[in-house]
């Protein structure tokens, strides 16, 4: 008799240990599968005739953003944004180029297939964090950006639709 109960207690035991871990297994985001979403060319209305475009393109494994606004017809350089995938820790990293000369570095990555979130660093310093951002995918052709301080306000909301 102690045997059928000590059988059927392991077998309780392990079953449970089983479905623990299975629950807490998490499905891991193909990082790089899911970046390819923004690739193309994307355009934001920001306020009365102007507008923001993104082109987004794959350089090898790696993204390139050129940023420009169109402001009552003339065409304005905002920055260009390199992005790379690091494998070590999962995570994107970017370089925003201004025409001016400065820099912005990042660090994000999809936490769902549709979000995109990430901190704007200090020299890809984790630690050092000035704001806050993140994209999120409507559909195929939208998706918002919104963006934070440091005393995590939103500063804006853009809207962005594909242009075909």
């Amino acid at each position: 008799m102690k045997t059928i109960f000590f059988a059927a207690f392991a077998l309780a035991v392990l079953t449970f240990v089983h479905e623990t871990s299975a629950q807490s297994k998490q499905t891991k985001l193909n990082q790089l599968e899911l970046y390819k979403q923004f690739i193309g060319k994307w355009q934001a209305n920001i306020g009365t005739d102007s507008l923001e475009i993104r082109e987004i393109r794959e350089y090898g494994m790696s993204y390139v953003i050129d940023v420009h606004r169109v402001v009552n017809g003339q065409k304005i350089p905002v920055y260009i944004n390199s992005i790379s995938f690091d494998g070590l820790d999962g995570k994107f990293k970017g370089f925003f180029l201004y025409p001016n000369g400065r820099y912005f570095t990042w660090i994000g990555l999809f936490t769902k297939n549709n979000y995109f979130s990430g901190n704007i660093v200090f020299n890809f310093n984790p630690a050092v964090v000035w704001s806050e951002f993140y994209a999120e995918f409507i559909n195929p052709d939208e998706f918002t950006c919104t963006n934070f301080n440091q005393e995590d306000n939103k500063t804006s909301v853009m809207k962005f639709t594909r242009i075909k």
